[in-house]
Protein backbone atom coordinates (compact mmCIF):
# COMPACT_ATOMS: atom_id res chain seq x y z
CA UNK A 1 0.00 0.00 0.00
CA UNK A 2 1.27 3.50 -0.90
CA UNK A 3 1.38 6.10 1.85
CA UNK A 4 0.93 9.87 1.68
CA UNK A 5 4.18 11.27 3.01
CA UNK A 6 3.63 14.93 2.15
CA UNK A 7 2.60 16.54 5.46
CA UNK A 8 1.00 19.51 3.69
CA UNK A 9 -1.38 17.31 1.68
CA UNK A 10 -2.15 15.15 4.70
CA UNK A 11 -2.79 18.25 6.82
CA UNK A 12 -5.12 19.82 4.25
CA UNK A 13 -7.18 16.65 3.97
CA UNK A 14 -7.42 16.36 7.74
CA UNK A 15 -8.59 19.97 8.03
CA UNK A 16 -11.25 19.58 5.32
CA UNK A 17 -14.79 20.14 6.65
CA UNK A 18 -16.23 17.15 4.75
CA UNK A 19 -15.43 13.48 4.84
CA UNK A 20 -12.45 12.78 2.55
CA UNK A 21 -11.19 9.42 1.32
CA UNK A 22 -8.02 9.08 -0.79
CA UNK A 23 -7.41 6.03 -2.97
CA UNK A 24 -4.47 4.98 -5.10
CA UNK A 25 -4.49 3.91 -8.73
CA UNK A 26 -5.49 0.40 -7.64
CA UNK A 27 -8.58 1.66 -5.87
CA UNK A 28 -7.23 1.00 -2.37
CA UNK A 29 -7.70 3.44 0.49
CA UNK A 30 -4.51 5.19 1.56
CA UNK A 31 -5.93 7.91 3.79
CA UNK A 32 -9.15 9.03 5.43
CA UNK A 33 -9.73 12.06 7.62
CA UNK A 34 -11.53 12.29 10.95
CA UNK A 35 -14.77 13.37 9.24
CA UNK A 36 -14.73 10.18 7.14
CA UNK A 37 -14.22 8.09 10.28
CA UNK A 38 -17.27 9.73 11.81
CA UNK A 39 -19.41 9.44 8.67
CA UNK A 40 -18.67 5.78 7.91
CA UNK A 41 -18.07 4.52 11.46
CA UNK A 42 -14.68 2.94 10.67
CA UNK A 43 -11.41 3.72 12.44
CA UNK A 44 -8.84 4.77 9.85
CA UNK A 45 -6.57 1.85 10.73
CA UNK A 46 -9.29 -0.57 9.66
CA UNK A 47 -9.81 1.19 6.32
CA UNK A 48 -6.13 1.50 5.38
CA UNK A 49 -5.34 -0.73 2.43
CA UNK A 50 -8.96 -1.79 1.87
CA UNK A 51 -10.59 -1.48 -1.55
CA UNK A 52 -12.77 1.63 -1.70
CA UNK A 53 -15.77 -0.63 -2.41
CA UNK A 54 -15.90 -1.36 1.31
CA UNK A 55 -17.69 1.99 1.58
CA UNK A 56 -20.17 1.13 -1.18
CA UNK A 57 -23.47 -0.76 -0.63
CA UNK A 58 -23.39 -4.42 -1.65
CA UNK A 59 -25.92 -3.83 -4.41
CA UNK A 60 -23.68 -1.21 -6.02
CA UNK A 61 -20.25 -2.77 -5.58
CA UNK A 62 -20.14 -4.55 -8.92
CA UNK A 63 -21.19 -1.44 -10.80
CA UNK A 64 -18.71 0.70 -8.89
CA UNK A 65 -15.83 -1.66 -9.72
CA UNK A 66 -16.82 -1.61 -13.39
CA UNK A 67 -17.07 2.18 -13.40
CA UNK A 68 -13.63 2.50 -11.84
CA UNK A 69 -12.12 -0.04 -14.22
CA UNK A 70 -13.64 1.79 -17.17
CA UNK A 71 -11.44 4.80 -16.50
CA UNK A 72 -8.31 2.65 -16.64
CA UNK A 73 -5.31 2.63 -14.39
CA UNK A 74 -4.69 6.34 -14.61
CA UNK A 75 -7.03 8.00 -12.09
CA UNK A 76 -6.57 11.35 -13.85
CA UNK A 77 -8.96 10.04 -16.50
CA UNK A 78 -11.74 9.97 -13.94
CA UNK A 79 -14.23 12.85 -14.10
CA UNK A 80 -13.38 15.75 -11.81
CA UNK A 81 -15.75 17.98 -9.90
CA UNK A 82 -19.17 17.13 -8.55
CA UNK A 83 -20.28 13.64 -9.37
CA UNK A 84 -23.71 12.01 -9.32
CA UNK A 85 -25.60 11.34 -6.13
CA UNK A 86 -24.64 7.78 -5.12
CA UNK A 87 -24.89 5.82 -1.88
CA UNK A 88 -22.48 5.17 0.95
CA UNK A 89 -22.28 2.21 3.32
CA UNK A 90 -21.42 2.55 6.99
CA UNK A 91 -19.61 -0.02 9.13
CA UNK A 92 -22.91 -1.16 10.65
CA UNK A 93 -24.32 -1.89 7.18
CA UNK A 94 -26.65 1.11 7.02
CA UNK A 95 -26.61 3.19 3.84
CA UNK A 96 -27.13 6.86 3.05
CA UNK A 97 -27.49 8.97 -0.11
CA UNK A 98 -24.12 10.54 -0.83
CA UNK A 99 -22.95 13.52 -2.87
CA UNK A 100 -19.42 12.86 -4.07
CA UNK A 101 -16.82 15.16 -5.62
CA UNK A 102 -13.56 13.83 -7.09
CA UNK A 103 -10.17 15.42 -7.57
CA UNK A 104 -6.73 14.03 -8.50
CA UNK A 105 -3.35 15.21 -7.20
CA UNK A 106 0.26 14.14 -7.56
CA UNK A 107 2.09 13.21 -4.35
CA UNK A 108 5.42 12.64 -6.11
CA UNK A 109 5.02 8.89 -5.59
CA UNK A 110 1.68 8.32 -7.18
CA UNK A 111 -1.35 10.14 -8.56
CA UNK A 112 -4.13 9.73 -6.04
CA UNK A 113 -7.82 10.43 -6.22
CA UNK A 114 -9.48 12.30 -3.36
CA UNK A 115 -13.22 11.76 -2.88
CA UNK A 116 -15.15 14.31 -0.84
CA UNK A 117 -18.35 12.78 0.51
CA UNK A 118 -21.41 14.39 2.03
CA UNK A 119 -24.49 12.77 3.53
CA UNK A 120 -27.20 14.21 1.28
CA UNK A 121 -29.98 13.19 3.68
CA UNK A 122 -28.30 15.03 6.54
CA UNK A 123 -27.84 18.10 4.35
CA UNK A 124 -31.53 18.07 3.44
CA UNK A 125 -32.45 17.72 7.10
CA UNK A 126 -30.17 20.60 8.03
CA UNK A 127 -31.70 22.79 5.33
CA UNK A 128 -35.21 21.87 6.48
CA UNK A 129 -34.28 22.73 10.08
CA UNK A 130 -32.83 26.08 8.99
CA UNK A 131 -35.92 26.81 6.92
CA UNK A 132 -38.22 26.07 9.86
CA UNK A 133 -36.10 28.16 12.19
CA UNK A 134 -36.15 31.06 9.74
CA UNK A 135 -39.93 30.80 9.38
CA UNK A 136 -40.35 30.77 13.16
CA UNK A 137 -38.13 33.84 13.51
CA UNK A 138 -40.09 35.65 10.82
CA UNK A 139 -43.36 34.80 12.53
CA UNK A 140 -41.97 35.93 15.89
CA UNK A 141 -40.78 39.23 14.41
CA UNK A 142 -44.17 39.79 12.79
CA UNK A 143 -46.01 39.07 16.05
CA UNK A 144 -43.78 41.38 18.10
CA UNK A 145 -44.10 44.19 15.56
CA UNK A 146 -47.89 43.73 15.42
CA UNK A 147 -48.29 43.72 19.22
CA UNK A 148 -46.14 46.84 19.71
CA UNK A 149 -47.94 49.00 17.18
CA UNK A 150 -51.04 49.66 19.31
CA UNK A 151 -49.27 50.98 22.44
CA UNK A 152 -46.94 53.07 20.29
CA UNK A 153 -49.87 54.67 18.50
CA UNK A 154 -51.47 55.37 21.86
CA UNK A 155 -48.24 56.97 23.06
CA UNK A 156 -48.06 59.19 19.97
CA UNK A 157 -51.75 60.09 20.26
CA UNK A 158 -51.62 60.99 23.94
CA UNK A 159 -48.47 63.05 23.35
CA UNK A 160 -50.26 65.02 20.63
CA UNK A 161 -53.30 65.49 22.90
CA UNK A 162 -51.05 66.64 25.73
CA UNK A 163 -49.53 69.31 23.50
CA UNK A 164 -52.91 70.44 22.20
CA UNK A 165 -54.84 70.54 25.50
CA UNK A 166 -52.16 71.42 28.05
CA UNK A 167 -49.66 73.51 26.09
CA UNK A 168 -50.14 76.46 28.48
CA UNK A 169 -49.35 74.26 31.46
CA UNK A 170 -46.37 72.41 29.96
CA UNK A 171 -44.42 75.49 29.03
CA UNK A 172 -41.82 75.64 26.29
CA UNK A 173 -39.62 72.80 27.59
CA UNK A 174 -42.59 70.56 28.34
CA UNK A 175 -44.03 71.05 24.86
CA UNK A 176 -40.64 70.26 23.36
CA UNK A 177 -40.39 67.01 25.34
CA UNK A 178 -43.91 65.97 24.36
CA UNK A 179 -43.19 66.70 20.70
CA UNK A 180 -40.07 64.53 20.87
CA UNK A 181 -42.06 61.67 22.43
CA UNK A 182 -44.67 61.95 19.68
CA UNK A 183 -42.05 62.03 16.88
CA UNK A 184 -40.10 59.10 18.32
CA UNK A 185 -43.29 57.05 18.73
CA UNK A 186 -44.35 57.67 15.16
CA UNK A 187 -40.86 56.79 13.89
CA UNK A 188 -40.80 53.47 15.77
CA UNK A 189 -44.32 52.78 14.52
CA UNK A 190 -43.10 53.28 10.94
CA UNK A 191 -40.18 50.93 11.59
CA UNK A 192 -42.58 48.27 12.90
CA UNK A 193 -44.89 48.70 9.91
CA UNK A 194 -41.95 48.25 7.56
CA UNK A 195 -40.75 45.18 9.47
CA UNK A 196 -44.20 43.66 9.07
CA UNK A 197 -44.09 44.40 5.33
CA UNK A 198 -40.69 42.71 5.03
CA UNK A 199 -41.94 39.70 6.99
CA UNK A 200 -45.05 39.49 4.83
CA UNK A 201 -42.97 39.55 1.65
CA UNK A 202 -40.90 36.64 2.95
CA UNK A 203 -43.96 34.54 3.86
CA UNK A 204 -46.61 35.27 1.25
CA UNK A 205 -47.38 32.52 -1.26
CA UNK A 206 -46.17 33.24 -4.80
CA UNK A 207 -48.39 32.83 -7.86
CA UNK A 208 -46.41 33.08 -11.11
CA UNK A 209 -47.96 34.42 -14.29
CA UNK A 210 -46.92 36.67 -17.20
CA UNK A 211 -46.63 40.32 -16.12
CA UNK A 212 -45.83 43.31 -18.33
CA UNK A 213 -43.52 45.36 -16.12
CA UNK A 214 -43.55 48.16 -18.67
CA UNK A 215 -47.25 48.76 -18.07
CA UNK A 216 -46.75 48.46 -14.30
CA UNK A 217 -43.91 50.99 -14.40
CA UNK A 218 -46.00 53.45 -16.45
CA UNK A 219 -48.82 53.28 -13.90
CA UNK A 220 -46.43 53.84 -10.99
CA UNK A 221 -44.78 56.79 -12.80
CA UNK A 222 -48.18 58.41 -13.37
CA UNK A 223 -49.04 57.95 -9.67
CA UNK A 224 -45.77 59.57 -8.60
CA UNK A 225 -46.32 62.58 -10.85
CA UNK A 226 -49.93 62.93 -9.70
CA UNK A 227 -48.84 62.94 -6.02
CA UNK A 228 -46.25 65.66 -6.63
CA UNK A 229 -47.39 67.67 -9.69
CA UNK A 230 -44.94 70.49 -8.96
CA UNK A 231 -42.00 68.31 -9.90
CA UNK A 232 -40.85 67.81 -13.48
CA UNK A 233 -39.30 64.37 -14.05
CA UNK A 234 -38.69 62.83 -17.46
CA UNK A 235 -39.60 59.12 -17.54
CA UNK A 236 -38.35 56.66 -20.17
CA UNK A 237 -40.21 53.35 -19.91
CA UNK A 238 -39.89 50.30 -22.12
CA UNK A 239 -43.51 49.52 -23.04
CA UNK A 240 -43.17 45.74 -23.48
CA UNK A 241 -41.17 44.14 -20.66
CA UNK A 242 -42.80 40.81 -19.95
CA UNK A 243 -41.67 38.51 -17.13
CA UNK A 244 -43.02 35.49 -15.29
CA UNK A 245 -43.64 36.69 -11.75
CA UNK A 246 -46.10 37.25 -8.93
CA UNK A 247 -47.83 40.43 -10.04
CA UNK A 248 -48.46 41.84 -6.56
CA UNK A 249 -44.95 41.18 -5.27
CA UNK A 250 -43.04 42.30 -8.34
CA UNK A 251 -45.27 45.37 -8.57
CA UNK A 252 -44.31 46.20 -4.98
CA UNK A 253 -40.62 45.83 -5.85
CA UNK A 254 -41.05 48.14 -8.83
CA UNK A 255 -42.84 50.72 -6.67
CA UNK A 256 -39.94 50.69 -4.22
CA UNK A 257 -37.37 51.14 -6.98
CA UNK A 258 -39.21 53.87 -8.89
CA UNK A 259 -40.17 55.61 -5.65
CA UNK A 260 -36.53 55.46 -4.60
CA UNK A 261 -35.44 57.01 -7.92
CA UNK A 262 -38.12 59.71 -7.56
CA UNK A 263 -36.93 60.56 -4.04
CA UNK A 264 -33.22 60.70 -4.86
CA UNK A 265 -33.72 62.94 -7.90
CA UNK A 266 -35.38 65.61 -5.73
CA UNK A 267 -33.83 68.98 -6.44
CA UNK A 268 -32.14 67.73 -9.58
CA UNK A 269 -32.51 69.89 -12.68
CA UNK A 270 -33.67 67.82 -15.66
CA UNK A 271 -34.39 64.82 -13.42
CA UNK A 272 -34.68 61.59 -15.42
CA UNK A 273 -35.78 58.06 -14.52
CA UNK A 274 -35.57 55.10 -16.86
CA UNK A 275 -37.00 51.58 -16.72
CA UNK A 276 -35.93 48.93 -19.22
CA UNK A 277 -35.11 45.30 -19.79
CA UNK A 278 -32.42 43.37 -21.65
CA UNK A 279 -32.10 39.64 -22.44
CA UNK A 280 -30.01 37.53 -20.07
CA UNK A 281 -28.80 33.93 -20.03
CA UNK A 282 -30.91 30.84 -19.38
CA UNK A 283 -34.27 32.22 -20.58
CA UNK A 284 -34.08 35.12 -18.13
CA UNK A 285 -34.15 38.89 -18.50
CA UNK A 286 -32.33 41.67 -16.67
CA UNK A 287 -34.56 44.58 -15.66
CA UNK A 288 -33.22 47.90 -14.44
CA UNK A 289 -34.29 51.23 -12.95
CA UNK A 290 -31.84 54.06 -13.60
CA UNK A 291 -31.86 57.65 -12.36
CA UNK A 292 -29.57 60.70 -12.49
CA UNK A 293 -30.04 61.61 -8.84
CA UNK A 294 -27.82 61.68 -5.78
CA UNK A 295 -26.22 58.29 -6.44
CA UNK A 296 -24.07 56.56 -3.83
CA UNK A 297 -20.49 55.59 -3.07
CA UNK A 298 -19.92 52.18 -4.71
CA UNK A 299 -17.67 51.21 -1.79
CA UNK A 300 -20.85 50.85 0.32
CA UNK A 301 -23.01 49.04 -2.21
CA UNK A 302 -23.18 45.98 0.08
CA UNK A 303 -25.24 47.94 2.59
CA UNK A 304 -28.00 48.85 0.16
CA UNK A 305 -29.95 45.60 0.40
CA UNK A 306 -29.60 45.25 4.19
CA UNK A 307 -32.63 46.37 6.26
CA UNK A 308 -32.22 49.76 7.96
CA UNK A 309 -28.86 50.47 6.31
CA UNK A 310 -28.85 53.95 4.78
CA UNK A 311 -26.19 55.71 2.71
CA UNK A 312 -27.75 59.16 3.21
CA UNK A 313 -28.90 60.95 6.35
CA UNK A 314 -32.58 61.48 7.12
CA UNK A 315 -31.97 65.23 6.80
CA UNK A 316 -30.99 64.68 3.16
CA UNK A 317 -33.68 62.14 2.22
CA UNK A 318 -36.55 60.68 4.22
CA UNK A 319 -36.94 56.96 4.86
CA UNK A 320 -35.60 54.24 7.15
CA UNK A 321 -33.91 51.91 4.64
CA UNK A 322 -36.35 49.03 4.25
CA UNK A 323 -37.62 49.42 0.66
CA UNK A 324 -34.52 48.12 -1.13
CA UNK A 325 -34.32 45.22 1.34
CA UNK A 326 -37.88 44.30 0.29
CA UNK A 327 -36.81 44.43 -3.36
CA UNK A 328 -33.95 42.02 -2.64
CA UNK A 329 -36.30 39.63 -0.78
CA UNK A 330 -38.90 39.71 -3.58
CA UNK A 331 -36.33 39.07 -6.32
CA UNK A 332 -34.74 36.30 -4.26
CA UNK A 333 -38.12 34.62 -3.86
CA UNK A 334 -38.37 34.62 -7.66
CA UNK A 335 -34.95 32.86 -7.82
CA UNK A 336 -33.47 36.02 -9.31
CA UNK A 337 -30.55 38.25 -8.43
CA UNK A 338 -30.53 41.95 -7.49
CA UNK A 339 -27.58 44.35 -7.49
CA UNK A 340 -26.82 48.03 -7.91
CA UNK A 341 -24.31 50.43 -9.41
CA UNK A 342 -23.91 54.08 -8.59
CA UNK A 343 -21.72 57.17 -8.49
CA UNK A 344 -22.06 60.02 -6.02
CA UNK A 345 -23.74 63.00 -7.67
CA UNK A 346 -24.27 61.15 -10.97
CA UNK A 347 -27.03 58.64 -10.24
CA UNK A 348 -27.79 54.99 -9.54
CA UNK A 349 -28.99 51.93 -11.41
CA UNK A 350 -30.71 48.97 -9.76
CA UNK A 351 -30.74 45.67 -11.65
CA UNK A 352 -32.71 42.48 -11.07
CA UNK A 353 -33.17 39.26 -13.04
CA UNK A 354 -36.40 37.38 -13.60
CA UNK A 355 -37.68 34.61 -15.80
CA UNK A 356 -38.71 35.84 -19.25
CA UNK A 357 -42.26 35.54 -20.53
CA UNK A 358 -43.79 35.96 -23.96
CA UNK A 359 -45.74 39.21 -24.51
CA UNK A 360 -49.50 38.80 -24.15
CA UNK A 361 -51.51 38.77 -27.34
Amino acid sequence: MRQITDPVIAGLLEAAPDATVCVDSGGRIVLVNAQAEELFGYPREELAGQPVEILVPDTAKAGHCGLRAGYGADPRRRPMGAGPQLSGRRRDGSTFPAEISLAAFDTGQDILVSATIRDAAQQRQTLDDLRRTNQNLQQLGYSIAHDLRTPLRSLAGFSAALIEDYAHVLGKDGRNYAQRIEAASRHIGQVLDDLMDLSRVARVEISLRPVNLGAEAATIAADLQRQDPARSVYFTIQPQACVLADRALIGEALRHLLGNAWKFTTGRDSAAIEFGMTPAANARVCCYVRDNGAGFDPAYVGKLFTPFQRLHTTHEFAGIGIGIACVHEIVDRHNGRAWAEGTVGVGATFFFTLQAAAPAA
